[in-house]
């Protein structure tokens, strides 16, 4: 049996999603599909714009035989460090080919991971991000750029699956008509960007987007609470105000002095500042936008160095979703997976392993009042 996995967000399931997965069915058509999706705030450090249960039902119903949830604190790390701890929990469901997005899907992926292997994070020009500095090295070992989002996700995929003892076939598919930024709704085409569909429903401008969604996800927006930083805000800066800086040096991410920047730039803010206030009074060439809004997550949910430290060497994986033809493989993949599998939350558990993902779920329910983890069992489509 043919296992294909992805990694995805879903935020939320679109038609360019669907193309992904009727490519996937065109060359295995007999293949079980695994996901591994981010929950309820994801990797861009942002909330979901729906909660993780909607979007596995999406999935489910758009074929997706297996969804299991990325924990929270990889979805808080720049993207080797993502896929790094998507690709390990991929590889203990049995996945053996990797399809994925890219700008530039004629690139050797296996052949760019080979060439980039020893670059790290350790970088010590404080006047660039991260993320300018990556690029550079990257340029530097392959002789071109390396710039656009799905390319750069697709290189950290390649990298992580070397480092992982290389499990997976790596098979990019070439993303069509829209680009991963664009903010604007092709009139003709029935493609765009899930940026440009969620600028849209941040307006309530739910109609505008139903070409360019399956009708069941277009249904699914019609009935739910679209969420962005602008409904958390307020979490976020009660934890800010209220957190002295040595609680806050604990957090993760939280380095070279950045807690004093973030209390500082806090208390100018006006009274009747929003998120976005808020990220430009702390961003600097060091910090690009991205970096705060994932430390702003960190802060909200209050994800400690210790926590980060202890899921990344000792993952689990929370099972969200299945059919069944997942099921079936979920029971062959459990014979030999060595990461405990979640399906239902007990006291034990949300104090324990899942402490992290449920405390983001219990602030996620605050605002679209649904309940996340307690009560809830993966759902079944039939």
């Amino acid at each position: 049996m043919t296992v294909v996995g992805i990694i995805a967000e879903y935020n939320p399931f679109h038609n360019g999603h669907l193309h992904q997965l009727e490519q996937i069915r065109t060359q295995f058509p007999d293949a079980t599909i695994v996901v591994a999706m981010s929950g309820n705030f994801l990797e861009r450090g942002e909330p979901a714009c729906i909660d993780k249960w909607t979007r596995t039902k999406l999935a489910l119903s758009a074929g997706v035989d297996l969804v299991v949830e990325l924990p929270l604190v990889f979805c808080v790390q720049p993207a080797d460090r993502f896929a790094l701890g998507a690709v390990k929990i991929l590889k203990e469901l049995g996945v053996q080919k990797l399809f994925f997005g890219a700008e530039h899907a004629a690139y050797d992926f296996n052949l760019m991971a080979e060439k980039t292997m020893k670059i790290h994070g350790d970088f010590s020009k404080y006047n660039e991000s991260y993320a300018a500095a990556y690029q550079r090295a990257v340029h530097e070992k392959l002789g071109y750029s390396v710039d656009q989002p799905n390319d750069l996700l697709g290189l950290a995929y390649a990298r992580a699956n070397r480092k992982m003892g290389s499990p997976f076939e790596l098979i990019p598919l070439q993303r069509v008509i829209a680009g991963h930024h664009d903010l604007f709704l092709r009139e003709k085409k029935h493609i765009a960007s899930a940026s440009a569909i969620r600028k849209q429903l941040e307006k309530q401008n739910v109609r505008e987007i139903r070409k360019y969604v399956p009708s069941w996800t277009f249904n699914s927006l019609t009935e739910q609470r679209i969420t962005s930083w602008k409904n958390f805000w307020l979490l976020l800066y009660y934890q800010i105000k209220t957190s002295s800086l040595e609680r806050m040096r604990k957090l993760y991410d939280v380095s070279e002095g950045l807690e004093y920047r973030v209390k500082q730039q806090t208390e100018k803010l006006p009274e009747n500042a929003v998120f976005d206030d808020w990220i430009k009074a702390v961003k600097s060439k060091r910090y690009t936008y991205t970096r705060l809004s994932r430390l702003a997550v960190t802060i909200l949910i209050q994800v400690t160095s210790e926590e980060v430290r202890k899921i990344e060497e000792d993952p689990y994986i929370r099972l969200l979703g299945f059919s069944d033809k997942g099921r079936f493989h979920l029971n062959r993949a459990k014979k030999r997976c060595r990461y405990p599998i979640i399906t239902k939350v007990d006291k034990k558990t949300k104090e324990d392993l899942l402490a992290v993902d449920y405390r983001a779920g219990t602030v996620y329910s605050l605002v679209n009042k649904v309940p996340q983890d307690l009560g809830r069992f993966p759902l079944y489509f039939e």
